[in-house]
């Protein structure tokens, strides 16, 4: 399949004088304001409740159930690339409150998600070769139209820093002054707004867009790192590196211990991120790393991701395709357990209370 992709990605972009713009970085950047928060998972728990709730961002096609399309078909997307219908879903972070009750930690709006699509990972592959002979430079591919993958463990409390799936996902503690800290579980210390981190595997086997575990038809580079290097000969196929940032404004709750994300995970090694591909232009998306990486960015006017927009440049909310279900999440205020399912992971005993 791959071998067919790759030809029919060359045929629709060599020749294009676009390809020839100067890139001053390897990646384009933008943000989304928030979708919805459900307890829903339309990858990992089609067509049922999710065990825990998660914050989602993009197409406004997000329901429970999702086929290849869905997220293409949506009528619009919180992004501010209006051709991006993806989604984006992160678990959502509670705060632990005194009485053992949990509040919603805001997924802060104004800021929103970045998406950093990063020219790292290489392939050794022939026909890669023959790729960049004729495009001048090996160059990754475009994420394939319906794929969808996950990214870390929801059930993972340690942390191996051999393990490249782990390396990739950490946390950045933003304080009042601007200051920032990273670590790969939660803060050990007050921050004033948390960004969660997920950089996802950035190359494919060439023929699944999805798996049974959601993850065994991508993989991080085998030399290198988790966000450079050279793709494994089960995976040859590299693609754009996607790194989703979450902002939650963790300042209304200064006492950090008692963060726990939805999964009933104290330590944040269990963060996990989900992605489903969404956008209604492939062949633009191919030439954005050539066309959004100059010192314009998405704002230059051959941007090919950007040039034929109407709506402003910018993130924006957007109403549900579908409505959202009805669960209890916190919307409405504190709630007595985590949602879900994982009753393991949602009751304390009142002592472990910090603050």
């Amino acid at each position: 399949m791959w071998n067919r992709y790759i030809a029919a990605l060359l045929l629709l972009t060599s020749g294009s004088n676009v390809l020839a713009k100067q890139r001053t970085t390897d990646e384009f950047t933008f943000s989304c304001d928030p979708l919805t928060t459900q307890l829903s998972d339309p990858i990992v728990a089609p067509g049922k409740p999710s065990t825990h709730t998660h914050v989602v961002t993009g197409g406004t096609a997000f329901q429970r159930t999702m086929n290849e399309s869905t997220a293409q078909n949506a009528k619009g997307t919180t992004c501010e690339v209006d051709i991006d219908r993806s989604n984006y879903w992160v678990p959502q972070l509670y705060h632990r409150m005194r009485n053992g009750s949990f509040e919603l930690v805001e997924y802060q709006s104004s800021v929103g998600i970045a998406l950093d699509f990063i020219e790292s990972p290489g392939s050794l592959v022939e026909d890669r070769k023959e790729l960049a002979n004729e495009l001048g430079r090996l160059i990754p591919l475009a994420p394939p139209k319906g794929l969808r993958m996950l990214a870390g463990d929801p059930s993972l409390r340690t942390y191996n820093d051999s393990n490249w799936s782990q390396r990739a996902i950490s946390h950045m503690c933003i304080g009042k002054d601007g200051s920032s800290n990273e670590t790969k579980g939660l803060p050990q210390q007050p921050c004033e707004m948390l960004r969660s981190q997920v950089f996802m595997p950035s190359c494919w086997d060439g023929e699944n867009l999805d798996s049974s575990d959601h993850k065994s038809h991508m993989a991080y580079p085998d030399i290198g790192d988790y966000n450079k290097g050279v793709c494994p000969k089960s995976h040859p196929v590299a693609i754009y590196s996607i790194f989703l940032e979450f902002f939650f404004n963790t300042a209304p709750h200064p006492d950090y211990k008692n963060w726990i994300y939805a999964t009933g995970d104290k330590t944040g090694y269990g963060l996990h991120g989900d992605f489903m591909y969404g956008w209604t232009d492939q062949v633009a998306l191919q030439q954005a790393i050539d066309t959004c990486t100059g010192p314009q960015g998405l704002t230059d006017p051959d941007c090919s991701i950007t040039r034929n927009q109407t709506r402003d440049l910018a993130p924006m909310p957007q109403p549900l395709d579908v409505p959202a279900p009805k669960d209890n999440i916190g919307q409405h205020g504190p709630v007595n357990r985590l949602p879900g399912h994982r009753n393991w992971a949602t009751k304390y005993d009142n002592s472990t209370l910090h603050g």
